[in-house]
């Protein structure tokens, strides 16, 4: 008697079928779907470097009434000069200050805060001011490349400060 091979053996009676392999095509067109939708939601999100970068896709985003931010980099902008003075109005002091945008295209104006301290240099208030608090109505919507003087008048509620510190930042 020969021995049993299973393997040369006929298939088995009443066994259903292998169904038919599934079509694949639908699964590569989502797949393509979501990758395209992927690539648009990266290009949306990098619109403002991209657009810097590439000036015909600032020009298409206009097109399509999309908005482009301003550029928040602030290891590009910096306090040049800074003065703090007391007013001949009691009370009431004035800060004088050069910022300066080191970047070739214009960028979203920062934040100032100004620390007004005491002789042993502890904080006696902090105050942070938005664009809108510090730029004359005239201003720029963009913080220009190169230098703008800011004049900033400041109610000192009877404080008497003997220094200052004044921070520029994006929050």
């Amino acid at each position: 008697m020969p021995g049993f091979s299973r393997w040369s053996a006929p298939p088995l009676e009443g066994l259903a079928p292998l169904p038919a392999p599934r079509a694949r095509w639908p699964f590569v067109l989502a797949s393509l779907l979501l990758l395209l939708v992927l690539l648009l939601q990266g290009v949306y999100h990098f619109r403002g470097e991209l657009s810097r970068q590439f000036p015909a896709l600032a020009a298409a985003f206009a097109r399509l009434n999309i908005p482009v931010p301003l550029a928040q980099q602030s290891d590009w902008i910096s306090i040049e000069a800074s003065d703090l003075q007391a007013e001949s109005d009691p009370g009431h002091l004035i800060l004088l200050a050069t910022l300066r945008n080191r970047a070739p295209y214009p960028q979203a104006w920062p934040a100032l805060e100004l620390s007004l301290t005491d002789t042993y240099d502890a904080v006696l208030i902090r105050k942070v001011f938005a664009p809108r608090d510090y730029l004359p109505v005239d201003a720029p919507a963009a913080f220009p490349a190169g230098d703008t003087a800011i004049r900033l008048r400041l109610d000192a509620d009877g404080l008497r400060p003997a220094g200052y510190r004044l921070y520029l930042f994006y929050p």
